[in-house]
């Protein structure tokens, strides 16, 4: 559904209080940054300082072996094996996703993607020709994959299965039981699985978070991350694919988006170089940030479920969760008076492609008083 009307009401809303002065706190957003969350300056200056000296530029398509091979060792640290020379690097994750899409699809393919899902994806699809076909969320069932819906949307368009967990907007993470039966749906169908793993260091339940890629056999994965979400560094521009499964498959993925990265060459080299550093030096702080993130959630759950007009279903990863508003017959008016009243921009469930019933998203990187607002 085309909603530039309603984008553009709530936009023009947005702009109109900003050109007077108003200060509007984006609680959408999900910039750690603009929250007070940052990488520790200390260990930036020091490792760049050493990657400037070094003024010979020696690039790789796949980018740097030792960048790539600190991202092996973060996986296998986690009980997933990923050789460094089955890892692509970019400038961020939605470049992975072009990337992919490009390889993988030609113009009228399209892709299963999960529903409400995150705009940007259907932008990305779009610039690469491409179509997504959504499957649905279960929010009655606390968020799951429908997997009959997700079945009966393949057919011999589909070029691949997209997961996003934790899912961004629901904070939902798919359960071992869940990725066996679509990594066994895939396999039937020759399909590969793209696992959006942006905010899996930010997985709040117990044991190890379940990755793809470690707990299941697809014949084909491509796991998406980087360092914008998980070192609180959307700036620097670093991503990767990690690419597992068959080798004579993985091989020819990985020749197709090795030409796709020699020809954009897309990310600047010195962040390369002190990727290792980032993952040696920035564990105590993402241990911290990890923590701080959860508690806030946890915050953000009890203030809203104590108010009558929100209920919720608690995250289980992320930055993100969608509320259920009661008494609100019109999300996007609720939406601009909240801008209008409380300075506090969150999004409506539409932006998302969630319909069933009112709702809002909104990010919990902002701290209890902040979101309190929500409820005054």
């Amino acid at each position: 559904m085309d909603h530039q009307s309603e984008i553009n009401r709530i936009e023009q809303t947005y702009r109109e209080l900003t050109a007077s002065g108003k200060k509007i706190l984006k609680l959408y957003s999900g910039n750690p940054t603009e929250f007070g969350i940052h990488f520790p300056a200390e260990i930036l200056v020091e490792a760049y300082a050493e990657a400037l000296r070094n003024k010979n530029y020696a690039p790789h398509p796949k980018g740097l072996l030792s960048a790539r091979q600190a991202i092996a060792d973060y996986y296998e640290k986690q009980d997933c094996t990923v050789d460094p020379a089955n890892i692509i690097i970019t400038s961020g994750t939605s470049e992975s996703f072009f990337s992919l899409f490009s390889l993988l699809a030609k113009p009228g393919d399209h892709f299963l993607a999960p529903c409400p899902s995150y705009p940007l994806f259907e932008h990305i699809a779009k610039l690469a020709h491409v179509e997504l076909k959504p499957y649905l969320l279960r929010p009655h069932e606390r968020w799951e994959i429908d997997i009959e819906n997700l079945k009966a949307q393949t057919n011999d368009k589909t070029r691949g299965i997209i997961l996003i967990s934790p899912h961004n907007p629901t904070g939902h993470v798919a359960s071992v039981a869940q990725l066996e039966q679509i990594v066994t749906w895939a396999n039937s169908r020759n399909l590969p699985i793209i696992c959006d793993e942006v905010f899996s260091e930010f997985y709040f339940g117990q044991g190890n978070y379940p990755r793809v890629a470690a707990v299941t056999k697809p014949s084909l994965c491509f796991t998406l991350n980087g360092i914008s979400k998980m070192f609180a560094l959307p700036m620097l521009k670093l991503g990767w694919i990690a690419v597992t499964g068959k080798t004579n498959l993985v091989e020819s993925a990985v020749d197709g988006l090795e030409t796709i990265a020699d020809t954009f060459l897309s990310c600047h080299q010195p962040i390369q170089h002190i990727l290792p550093i980032l993952f040696e030096k920035g564990r105590s702080f993402v241990d911290d940030y990890r923590r701080r993130v959860c508690e806030q959630c946890q915050a953000a759950v009890n203030i809203l479920t104590a108010h009558p007009r929100f209920s919720l279903i608690a995250p289980e990863g992320g930055f993100y969760l969608m509320a259920f508003l009661h008494g609100v017959s019109n999300e996007e008016d609720f939406v601009i008076d909240l801008m209008k009243d409380k300075g506090v921009f969150v999004h409506p469930g539409y932006f998302y492609d969630y319909e069933d019933r009112p709702a809002v998203v909104m990010s919990y990187l902002a701290d209890g008083a902040t979101l309190a607002l929500l409820c005054r």
